[in-house]
């Protein structure tokens, strides 16, 4: 994604500000105070505030793709669970809009078609991720007088991981929310792990406590 210095700036900016108070609540004054150029040079680049939001979901996507999605080499050799702890970091970079994700839908329409193919680009990572987990001998294969249970398991997934910030905020963590957030999803796919899965989610979670992962 190719971006000049003064719009990164900026998007880096709006981001900053947007995680520390909201997006609705933020002005494009703000905005250029903490970017550290003129009102004028802000609405040069950034006529509306549309114009900013839809920038920034646009870098949203390139880190998401770059960091998340388009890390194939994490599926390659089987580290599922580095893609989940990078969503969980994007969210965190991006906490704004988990947050507040259905009022900028609304007040921003133009962005719920690519966010819907977002969802599905993110149910499709997650299963592609569970069925290779299976074919490691990582997850239990899906039982055949239950078809489809696999599929509700990625949504439960996705849903987890979307929705975690604003469950964390509510109940007021605040430290360690990647850590919480990696063990919030054990908890969830532990009945469909083998014991070999379970012991490499354990693996996984004290390399992260312990800061090497």
């Amino acid at each position: 994604m190719k971006i000049n210095k003064t719009k990164k700036k900026i998007i880096l900016a709006a981001v900053e500000l947007f995680n520390e108070s909201g997006i609705h609540s933020v002005r494009n004054q703000d905005i250029a105070e903490k970017s550290g150029i003129s009102l004028s040079n802000f609405n040069y680049h950034y006529p509306t505030k549309k114009d900013l939001v839809l920038a920034i979901f646009d870098y949203m996507t390139h880190v998401l793709v770059e960091d998340v999605y388009g890390n194939r080499k994490f599926i390659m050799e089987g580290e599922g669970l580095l893609i989940t702890k990078s969503f969980f970091v994007f969210q965190q970079q991006f906490s704004f809009f988990f947050l507040d994700t259905p009022n900028i839908i609304k007040a921003f329409p133009e962005i719920s078609k690519l966010i819907r193919e977002q969802v599905e680009e993110a149910f499709k990572m997650i299963k592609g991720v569970n069925y290779l987990a299976i074919g490691m001998g990582y997850m239990k294969p899906e039982p055949p007088e239950f078809p489809g249970l696999y599929d509700e398991l990625a949504a439960h997934q996705w849903r987890n991981t979307h929705f975690w910030i604003s469950y964390a905020r509510i109940k007021g963590m605040e430290d360690d929310l990647i850590l919480k957030g990696m063990e919030s999803q054990f908890s969830l796919i532990y009945p469909y792990l083998t014991e070999k899965g379970i012991e490499a989610n354990k693996r996984f979670l004290k390399k992260l406590e312990q800061g090497e992962v």
